[in-house]
């Protein structure tokens, strides 16, 4: 959102004097809209992925946690390095970020999406991905 655009909201709308003489001024929103973070579940990826789409996956979580188990064909960049690392991410493709239970994929998602990618989050993680029978390597 450019300068203008941030002052237009500021000032978004002249005030009106309604017949009740009570002043009427329209609210100004100043700051940033929340990103929606698109979601889906461990079944419509199995789906999806059986389907013969294929997203990228994005596992974020730690590497202690990663090699507890992880999706196959996942690739693995931790949370913390994703700000650095986004040179490595393909623009064009669906990524699908995977974590442990689906908070920090959630965030992560966010952030890729504020940064000009197309992302959703998998609700429910890893420990969802095996409750719904999804595959898992070790390692």
């Amino acid at each position: 959102m450019g300068l203008l655009d941030s002052l237009k909201r500021a000032f978004a709308g002249p005030s009106s004097m309604p017949a009740s003489g009570a002043p009427v001024t329209t609210a100004s929103k100043l700051e940033p809209e929340e990103i929606r973070v698109p979601e889906v579940t461990a079944a419509e990826l199995i789906a999806e992925r059986r389907n013969g789409a294929a997203p990228m996956l994005l596992d974020c979580r730690e590497n202690y946690e990663r090699r507890q188990g992880y999706i196959p064909g996942s690739t693995h960049i931790v949370m913390r390095e994703i700000p650095s690392r986004l040179a490595e991410l393909d623009r064009a493709a669906d990524i699908v970020v995977v974590c442990a239970h689906g908070n920090r994929s959630y965030s992560v998602a966010g952030y890729l999406i504020e940064n000009g990618f197309r992302a959703r989050s998998l609700r429910g993680g890893t420990a969802g991905w095996l409750a719904q029978g999804g595959e898992i390597s070790r390692g």
